[in-house]
């Protein structure tokens, strides 16, 4: 059984949001997600999504999406991104998934998912400080973030053993060329993680990633476009 991840899937299978207006490497995107992931996934391996899922507006929009996600190989475990608007409380999307039959799918949020020898923890994230887009309205956020990250790392840390690697997945990378630390790699630190998976970044903000070691976590963007629409084995 293996470990994948891919972020940023921006799918619109029910909604009318091109994304090859975005280059024309996007043009039949969830094609090219779906023939790469049948290459790489089978069906007893687990596949992370950090993120920015689908464009549609409400739980129905998304429902095309969810289902296209659902019909893969393997089990998926997903968090919400800045553009995932139809996601609402836990309770109601578990409810969805079941009234829809979308089993394959498990939600991320205050908790954390044993695969194998991996724990995976992980949050939304938010902008940080010092980015020119950080107002005034994100420090709240930005707190309530790091919280969630920090509650899903102290329940993982409770069951942890020697052998177990501790994986991180986030939808905003937590750190970048002008902020190359925050509140949350310091948790990544304080909590020994292994491996953070992080997406939102894509083309133009590549050069601003982070990727490798740092303080003994191994950083890595897994935006779908940056690793040309294929799952990558963690």
């Amino acid at each position: 059984m293996s470990l994948y991840a891919i972020s940023d899937l921006h799918l619109a299978l029910g909604v009318d949001k091109p994304m090859s207006i975005f280059g024309d490497h996007w043009d039949k995107h969830s094609d090219k997600i779906a023939l790469n992931w049948h290459d790489s996934v089978k069906h007893d391996d687990t596949v992370l999504i950090p993120g920015d899922i689908s464009w549609g507006m409400t739980l129905d929009e998304a429902a095309s999406d969810l289902e296209f996600i659902n019909s893969l190989p393997g089990m998926k475990i997903i968090t919400k991104g800045n553009h995932d608007y139809w996601w609402t409380t836990v309770a109601k999307i578990e409810k969805y998934f079941e009234d829809k039959g979308f089993d394959t799918i498990k939600l991320l949020k205050n908790n954390f998912f044993r695969v194998d020898d991996d724990l995976v923890c992980g949050t939304r994230g938010w902008i940080l400080p010092g980015d020119p887009a950080f107002s005034s309205n994100d420090p709240i956020v930005y707190r309530r973030e790091t919280g969630r990250l920090e509650a899903s790392l102290k329940s993982a840390e409770k069951v942890r053993k020697v052998s177990d690697r501790l994986i991180v997945m986030m939808h905003y990378p937590p750190l970048l060329s002008n902020n190359r630390s925050s509140d949350f790699t310091r948790l990544l630190s304080e909590y020994s993680a292994d491996i953070c998976l992080y997406g939102h970044v894509h083309l133009k903000g590549f050069s601003r990633c982070i990727e490798g070691q740092i303080d003994g976590v191994d950083y890595i963007n897994i935006s779908a476009d940056k690793i040309a629409f294929k799952p990558l084995c963690v």
